[in-house]
């Protein structure tokens, strides 16, 4: 697949020449982080909500740009949302998947949203989104830039993963 970009609130031109952010205390990565400073700034949840919101907006922009009308939820975890609650296996509207994408990003569960050999969404830890589809969506990533987002040309990590052990993803 050709077409593969990471999508975060972070800004790449911070990161140093091994690729780590300099500064890493100055920013949030959870939502549990509500209510701690950072840079200097309280996150707020109407913070919170305004970027997972970004988050989500992408999301549907890259699939809906792409002609993406549904994905298959693949490798679910979950924290304390029941299993049974969640779509595992089954294909999952772009609506659904918005639902199931918000979870994750409020670490509540873990999964991957596929199309085989098509298009995919993966999240990583510290907010991290990755998506892949079929076309340049170049308006997308214009959307998700003016959001605030950045979108860089990127592969998914969790494309062909080892041998997952218990506990850990």
């Amino acid at each position: 697949m050709k077409n593969q970009y990471r999508v975060t609130k972070y800004d790449p031109s911070l990161k140093d020449a091994t690729g780590a952010y300099a500064d890493c205390s100055s920013s949030w990565t959870s939502r549990s982080d509500i209510g701690q400073v950072f840079g200097g700034l309280m996150l707020s949840e109407e913070v919170y909500l305004e970027v997972e919101n970004s988050y989500l907006y992408s999301m549907k922009s890259f699939l809906d740009e792409a002609g993406i009308e549904s994905l298959e939820l693949k490798g679910l975890e979950c924290r304390d949302t029941p299993r049974d609650a969640l779509w595992h296996g089954r294909e999952l509207s772009i609506a659904q998947s918005i639902d199931f994408a918000r979870l994750v990003l409020r670490e509540d569960a873990w999964g991957k949203l596929v199309v085989p050999g098509k298009a995919y969404v993966h999240f990583g830890y510290d907010y991290y989104m990755y998506i892949g589809v079929p076309s340049k969506c170049e308006r997308s990533i214009a959307i998700a830039r003016d959001l605030g987002l950045f979108v860089e040309r990127f592969r998914s990590p969790y494309l062909r993963e080892p041998a997952i052990q218990k506990g850990s993803r």
